[in-house]
C-alpha cells in the first residue's frame, strides 16, 4: 500500500493564541457596543480614534469620581452612626418600680439608749477612744458614722432602725402590706439601714425575681402608701448633738427616698430625695423606656453586674464598683464609702477597711501602729479625691451603658399632715398594734387623751372659762412631737402610658445600596443589568480561556473549526493551511 499525502499548501495562517485573543477582543467589543452604561458604549461603536480618545478620558474621570464618592458613603456606613426616636407605648402594663427608704437620722436613740444602759456594748469605749485621740487631717473622717461602721460594723447593724419601728403603716395597690414585703440594704457611710420595697430579688433562691408587679391602675390609690415613724422623740436627756457643717446630708429630719428599677443597686444618697416629717408626699411616677443598640452601633451590654449580690446593670453603680476595685488594688484595703463586690481572689476576700484601727482599744499598741492607719486614711483620701476630680478611670473599667433600661420621671407634691384635729385618732390607729419604747406612745398618746377628757368634760358642764396656758403649752408640744415624728409617702404611677426612647441605626444597608445605585448611575449610568453585563463577559471570557487549555492539552492539531471560522470572519484576508487526511 502506497502513502500518498497530499497538503494544501497556503500561506503561513495565525496561531491559535492569536485566534483566542481576536475572539476575546470580538467579545469584549460586541458586549461594550450593547452595554447599558453608555460611556462604554460610546467607545465601543466611535469609528474616529478621537472621538475613542475622548469617551475613555470621560469614563475614567466618572469612574474616578464615582470611586470618591462610593468611598465616602462606606466611610459613613462603617461609622455606624444612631438616631434616638421616641414613641408611645399604650395599653400595657407598667412594673412598679423599687423604692429604698432611709432614716435621715442614721442611728436610733432609742436603740443606743437601751444598749448603753446594758453596758452590752463598745459604743463609749469608742466614743472615748475618738475623744482622746488625735488623727491630725483625718479627725472628721474617724468621728464619722462610716468609721464607726469600719471599726464595730456588728454595733452598727445593730444600732440601726429595724424595719418594725420604721414602717408603721403599709398599703399597696389598695391591699395591706407588711414588713415582709421590705428587704435591707445598708448603706455604710450615710444612713445604716436602708429598707426597699419590691427590690426584685428572691433572698432564697438567690436570684431575680420571676413575677413582676405590674400595674394597671393610676392614682395614689393604687399604689405604695406607707406611714413612716422616726423615733426623733427620745433623745437622751439634756444632751445635745454636735453638728459638722461639711455634711450636707445628715443633721435633719426625713427620710430619703429613691426610687429605681427592680433589680437595680439603690443609691440614695447620689439619686435620692428628701421628704420632711409633718408632710404628706405624693410621688407621681411615668414610666420610661431606653433602647439602645449594640455592637457595631454602639456599646451596651446586657450583662449584670456583681456587687454584694447581682445586680442590673447601671451605669453608675459599675463606676461605683470600679472605684472600690482601684482602692483595693491601691490602697489595699477597702472603704465603706463605696459599694462592696465579690471578691475571687482569696488573698483578698478579707481585707480590712480602710478607716479601721486594730489596736483602738489599746493605747499603747495603737501608739505604736498609728502610722499605718493614717497611711491607709492618706491613701483612700488622696486616691477618692483623685477618681471624683478625674474620669480617666473610667477608661478602665469596662462599664457600658444598660441595651433596655427603665427610669422613672417624678413628679413631688405635699401637703400639711396631720392636721392636729386628726392626731389622736390617727395615734390610736397606727400605734394600737405597735409596741414601742417611745415617748409618741407614753407621753403624747396620755397627753392627747387627757386632752379630750378634759374637753368632753367641758362640753358636758357647758363651763365658759377656756384652756389654761398649760394645757395650751401641753398640746403645742404633743402636737410638735407628731409632726417631727411621722411621715406619709405615697408613690404611685400617673399614667401608664410608656414613653420608650429607642436608638435606630441613622445609616442602614438599604440606605447604602440606594446611595451606592445613585453614585454609579450619576457617574457612570451603571445600574444592576450593567453589572450583570460585566458579569456575562467575565463568564464568557473565563470559557475562551478554558477552551484555549484545553486545546493546548489537546494538541496544536484539535483545533476547534468554529474558531478557525470566527478568526477567518474576523481576518478574511488570511488563508488557513490544511493537512490532508492520508487515505487508506
Amino acid at each position: 500500500m502506497q502513502l500518498i499525502t497530499r497538503y494544501i499548501s497556503l500561506s503561513p495562517g495565525p496561531s491559535r493564541k492569536k485566534q483566542k485573543q481576536a475572539s476575546a477582543l470580538r467579545i469584549m467589543t460586541e458586549l461594550g457596543s450593547e452595554s447599558s452604561a453608555h460611556g462604554l458604549a460610546k467607545i465601543a461603536s466611535s469609528a474616529s480614534k478621537k472621538r475613542k480618545v475622548i469617551w475613555s478620558f470621560l469614563v475614567i474621570l466618572g469612574f474616578t469620581a464615582a470611586t470618591v464618592q462610593l468611598s465616602f458613603i462606606v466611610s459613613k456606613f462603617l461609622a455606624y452612626q444612631v438616631v434616638e426616636v421616641s414613641q408611645m407605648k399604650e395599653g400595657m402594663p407598667v412594673e412598679f418600680p423599687s423604692v429604698t427608704l432611709c432614716n435621715i437620722a442614721t442611728v436610733s436613740l432609742t436603740k443606743i439608749n437601751e444598749l448603753i444602759n446594758q453596758n452590752a456594748t463598745d459604743i463609749m469605749p469608742w466614743l472615748t477612744f475618738i475623744k482622746n485621740t488625735n488623727f491630725g487631717d483625718h479627725d472628721e473622717r474617724m468621728d464619722s458614722h462610716q468609721a464607726f461602721y469600719e471599726n464595730l460594723p456588728e454595733v452598727a447593724q445593730a444600732i440601726g432602725h429595724s424595719i418594725d419601728n420604721f414602717v408603721i403603716s403599709c398599703r399597696f395597690n389598695a391591699r395591706e402590706c407588711s414588713a415582709a414585703n421590705f428587704s435591707l440594704y445598708f448603706d455604710g457611710k450615710n444612713y445604716y439601714n436602708c429598707y426597699t420595697f419590691n427590690s426584685g430579688y428572691d433572698a432564697v433562691e438567690k436570684q431575680p425575681k420571676k413575677e413582676k408587679l405590674l400595674m394597671h391602675t393610676t392614682g395614689p390609690q393604687n399604689g405604695l402608701s406607707v406611714i413612716l415613724s422616726l423615733e426623733n422623740d427620745n433623745p437622751p436627756a439634756g444632751a445635745y448633738g454636735l453638728y459638722d457643717v461639711k455634711n450636707h446630708i445628715a443633721f435633719s429630719g426625713g427620710v430619703r427616698a429613691h426610687v429605681h428599677a427592680p433589680n437595680t443597686m439603690p443609691s440614695p444618697a447620689d439619686h435620692g430625695f428628701d421628704v420632711p416629717p409633718g408632710y404628706s408626699t405624693s410621688v407621681g411616677l411615668n414610666a420610661i423606656l431606653h433602647s439602645r443598640l449594640p455592637n457595631p452601633y454602639g456599646n451596651c451590654t446586657c450583662s449584670n453586674i456583681e456587687g454584694d449580690r447581682s445586680y442590673l446593670n447601671t451605669i453608675f453603680s459599675c463606676l461605683q464598683l470600679c472605684k472600690q476595685r482601684i482602692l483595693v488594688q491601691r490602697c489595699g484595703c477597702k472603704t465603706a464609702a463605696l459599694p462592696m463586690y465579690k471578691e475571687t481572689d482569696p488573698k483578698k476576700q478579707n481585707l480590712p477597711f480602710c478607716g479601721a484601727i486594730k489596736n483602738w482599744r489599746n493605747t499603747e499598741a495603737f501608739l505604736k501602729n498609728s502610722s499605718v492607719e493614717q497611711y491607709t486614711l492618706k491613701c483612700e483620701e488622696d486616691l477618692l479625691n483623685y477618681l471624683n476630680n478625674d474620669r480617666s478611670y473610667e477608661n478602665t473599667c469596662n462599664c457600658f451603658q444598660p441595651c433596655d433600661e427603665t427610669s422613672y420621671q417624678k413628679h413631688i407634691s405635699q401637703s400639711y399632715w396631720p392636721l392636729e384635729f386628726y392626731q389622736l385618732d390617727a395615734l390610736r390607729n397606727l400605734y394600737q398594734n405597735i409596741t414601742i419604747s417611745s415617748i409618741l406612745i407614753r407621753e403624747v398618746s396620755e397627753k392627747l387623751n387627757n386632752l379630750q377628757a378634759r374637753f368632753e368634760q367641758y362640753m358636758q358642764e357647758n363651763r365658759k372659762e377656756e384652756y389654761n396656758q398649760t394645757d395650751l403649752d401641753t398640746l403645742i408640744r404633743a402636737s410638735t412631737i407628731v409632726r417631727q415624728n411621722l411621715i406619709r409617702l405615697n408613690i404611685y404611677l400617673e399614667d401608664l402610658s410608656v414613653v420608650e426612647f429607642k436608638q435606630m441605626p441613622a445609616y442602614e444597608l438599604a440606605d447604602l445600596f440606594e446611595d451606592i445605585g445613585g453614585t454609579l448611575g450619576l457617574w457612570m449610568g451603571i445600574s444592576v443589568l450593567t453589572i450583570m453585563e460585566l458579569v456575562e463577559l467575565l463568564i464568557r471570557v473565563s470559557m475562551l480561556l478554558c477552551d484555549s487549555e484545553s486545546g493546548s492539552l489537546n494538541g496544536a492539531s484539535a483545533g476547534d473549526p468554529r474558531e478557525d471560522q470566527e478568526y477567518a470572519e474576523l481576518n478574511p484576508h488570511q488563508h488557513v493551511k490544511q493537512k490532508a487526511p492520508f487515505p487508506i
